[in-house]
């Protein structure tokens, strides 16, 4: 784990003995990584999505800043978890590769057609 990342909702998901207003994510890395060039915050605003296409949508601003930070030009973003597929529409938006996998064959049907008014897309099923 090389850092920890808070994004900082404007809503609560939940709440019971806290209103739970931020979502954590863990930084991992592995082996000789180069930091990026313009390190980034470790807390991130992270707007309402509405959640209409997938019950954890996360908003593809909240993803951009961490693609652009952490995936070279010509890398590739990689989402074994791709939902509704806002992290590959980050990735497309960035010019980077992207490689997604849902369980779920509706949740993989919408990734797909979100990302492919840029071109050919399928997210694996």
């Amino acid at each position: 784990m090389v850092g920890h990342i808070v994004f900082r909702k404007s809503y609560s998901s939940s709440s019971r003995f806290l209103r739970y207003e931020h979502e954590s994510a863990y930084l991992l890395a592995k082996g000789n990584v180069r930091p990026p060039a313009k390190p980034i915050p470790d807390v991130l605003d992270m707007p309402y999505s509405g959640n209409k296409l997938h019950p954890t949508q996360k908003p593809v601003a909240a993803l951009l800043p961490l693609v652009e930070a952490f995936c070279p030009v010509g890398g590739l973003v990689l989402d074994p978890f791709a939902g509704s597929g806002s992290s590959l529409v980050a990735a497309q938006h960035l010019g980077r590769d992207w490689l997604g996998m849902e369980l779920d064959p509706d949740h993989a049907a919408m990734a797909t057609r979100r990302l492919v008014w840029h071109g050919t897309a399928r997210v694996a099923a």
